[in-house]
């Protein structure tokens, strides 16, 4: 039996499985293991089947109850190393009679699901391998009384003129919406349906998956107006909001939804792009520059991809006259701060600079004028 169940799971760079897009022969798509909610699963070793019970709690593909797929497709949508767990779990327990436990999901989120195996033999000595999760403590998991969420969700935001997005309590996108796929220039659902979120950044772009994730570890709303790097390096400004839902112990997600400003209010980036003295705005806390405009970018050589390389004192400014602008702006201080600004060009210019604060919500950002 050694290899034989690593050798039924066969992914390529992207994490897709052997099986491809795992369609049966009348066209229907076939169902995929996930995290959230899982109390079991077990697998025909002989046939190397996947029997596991589908919550129907955020279920949006009509799967709910128990499903059957090949081991080569059931495992498409986890992480590669999940899958590398899972089959590593099976084998052992193939092996020995027992596996486990062994922590899936954990990485992104801090907390994961908990599986332990043991090995079944049937008459004529077929065996099978059991799985079964660890409640997470609160004891109502596996409870009956889960109940169709994701299909409320799906009737309250599908005609929704926002964009809206659905993931899992371990991280996986659920669902989306035409309206999101439309605002973030993704041609291909699939390369977001049933993937872990953090694992797709140049699918929906970076700003994206960092608030779901924040959200999801902090299981705290948030809401506000913000610039979402795309992945084709452009940004556009969203109003948001971010709600955690719960079903049952482990089983939850967060619902994210987004609109671009009425045509009826001031366009602010176009006023941002139009002034000719050098604008950049970065985070205080975390020192990225999180937005520049047209006259920054041409005067330092900048791009998007090099505003998230690394933070401001480790580009731009030296971290003393980052520290002595953060200090000014709070004090109030108007007189500019004489400074060596160091451009992408390898050109190092003195510069007049004046900061300012700007804080939205929980977010304090430093608002940087350069003059020659």
């Amino acid at each position: 039996m050694d290899g034989q169940v690593t050798d039924a799971l066969q992914v390529n760079g992207s994490g897709q499985s052997a099986a491809g897009d795992a369609r049966r022969s009348d066209g229907s798509a076939e169902p995929a293991l996930s995290i959230a909610g899982l109390t079991f699963f077990m697998v025909d070793a002989q046939a190397k089947q996947v029997v596991w019970m589908e919550s129907s709690g955020l279920d949006f593909e009509g799967h709910a109850g128990l499903c059957e797929a090949p081991l080569s497709s059931a495992l498409r949508h986890l992480s590669q190393g999940d899958q590398r767990q899972i089959l590593s779990l099976i084998q052992k327990t193939i092996t020995t009679g027992s596996g486990g436990p062994i922590e899936l999901g954990g990485d992104d989120l801090g907390r994961g699901l908990t599986l332990t195996a043991t090995r079944y033999e049937a008459t004529g000595g077929r065996a099978f391998v059991v799985a079964v999760a660890d409640p997470d403590g609160d004891g109502d998991a596996g409870s009956a009384a889960v109940r169709g969420v994701a299909p409320l969700i799906r009737h309250l935001v599908e005609s929704s003129p926002k964009s809206v997005l659905v993931v899992d309590s371990f991280g996986y996108v659920r669902y989306a919406n035409d309206n999101f796929f439309d605002l973030f220039n993704i041609d291909d659902p699939a390369f977001c349906i049933g993937r872990n979120i953090s694992h797709i950044p140049n699918r929906i772009g970076k700003t994206l998956s960092q608030v779901v994730l924040t959200t999801l570890a902090r299981r705290a709303p948030a809401d506000g107006m913000r610039r979402f790097f795309l992945a084709s390096g452009d940004a556009v400004s969203l109003q948001f909001s971010l709600v955690p839902f719960r079903v049952s112990a482990g089983l939850g997600g967060v619902v994210f939804t987004a609109e671009r400003k009425s045509s009826g209010d001031i366009d602010y980036a176009q006023i941002f792009n139009a002034t000719s003295a050098t604008l950049i705005v970065v985070d205080i806390k975390t020192r990225m520059i999180v937005a520049a405009n047209q006259a920054a970018r041409k005067a330092y050589a900048l791009t998007e991809q090099l505003m998230e390389l690394a933070p401001i004192t480790e580009t731009l400014l030296h971290p003393k006259t980052f520290v002595a602008l953060v200090d000014q702006a709070r004090k109030g201080i108007t007189t500019p701060l004489q400074a060596t600004v160091s451009g992408f060009d390898g050109v190092s210019n003195s510069k007049r600079l004046r900061a300012s604060i700007i804080q939205t919500g929980d977010s304090v950002h430093l608002l940087i004028e350069s003059k020659h």
